[in-house]
């Protein structure tokens, strides 16, 4: 069976899926969590050994994460570092999976190759 990851965007699935091709995503699309997400996760429960939520480290992340865990006990969330996630840009920085390193992302992710 494969291991599902709940991320907040397109950016991030495509990311993960660098080092994990074989999981299965939830794409929240933001911090969305409907009807239509809530079925996408109970899908993934249901296909995956294991379920991960792999938000961004910011304030929206949190906020996502805890409703999900909140509505899920049994999923986890891998906390990703914010200094191994950051961008920096144009004076102001940005914190993002879709912004951390290949090789962090295999050190931190189960199932990663």
């Amino acid at each position: 069976m494969m291991t599902g990851y709940i991320v907040e965007g397109k950016s991030d699935c495509e990311k993960v899926m660098n080092v994990v091709p074989d999981a299965h995503f939830v794409i929240l699309n933001g911090v969305s969590f409907k009807q239509k997400e809530r079925r996408a996760i109970e899908e993934a429960i249901s296909i995956c050994h294991e379920v991960f939520i792999l938000t961004d480290p910011d304030e929206a992340g949190d906020m996502i994460a805890k409703k999900i865990m909140d509505t899920y006990p049994g999923i986890q969330r891998i906390k990703i570092d914010p200094s191994r996630a950051k961008n920096s840009r144009e004076s102001r920085c940005r914190y993002g999976v879709e912004y951390c390193s290949d090789q962090y992302l295999r050190e931190t992710l189960p199932g990663a190759n």
